[in-house]
């Protein structure tokens, strides 16, 4: 919508340019107002961002689990694969999309706690407040799947525990 106001001024500018129909201290103005639409456009547009992302945060809470595995499987339906993750936890097995899950993989070198080989894997669930209307809720899980906005996936976290010898 913003681009569609923005390029909107802009053929409407160049149309008048073009056909002579302003003169030239008229064009100075016109791009001026043209360039202040743009920009309050943006400006408006990140505002309101910033908005639903103030509500999302008082809204989510993030919950830890302890997994002790993990299987990425393809689930075919009606001739088209989707990927999900099976996260197995302490006390039930999660089937996760693949594309709602942020896998952050790490190598640290082994201490006294965890010896070299071991693996931790932590998975953080971001849920919902159950008294969410619909449209919040819409608007959330636009932004669980999209890949620009990573904070509010769910993560994977996978720490390798590797010797400090090689």
């Amino acid at each position: 919508m913003i681009y569609l106001i923005f390029f909107a001024t802009l053929l409407t500018a160049f149309t008048f340019v073009y056909n002579k129909i302003v003169s030239e201290t008229n064009r100075t103005i016109l791009y001026f107002v043209m360039l202040s639409v743009f920009v309050l456009t943006f400006f408006i547009y990140w505002i309101a961002k910033a908005i639903v992302n103030a509500d999302l945060k008082k809204l989510t809470r993030k919950l830890r689990y302890n997994a002790t595995a993990y299987t990425k499987k393809i689930l075919h339906r009606n001739d088209d694969g989707e990927n999900y993750y099976l996260i197995k936890t302490d006390n039930e097995t999660k089937i996760v999309k693949a594309k709602t899950v942020l896998i952050n993989k790490q190598d640290k070198f082994a201490d006294g706690e965890h010896r070299s080989g071991t693996i931790d894997i932590e998975y953080i669930e971001v849920e919902l407040d159950n008294g969410l209307p619909e449209y919040k809720r819409k608007s959330f899980n636009r932004r669980l799947t999209s890949n620009e906005e990573k904070k509010w996936k769910n993560q994977l976290n996978i720490v390798n525990y590797v010797s400090k010898e090689m």
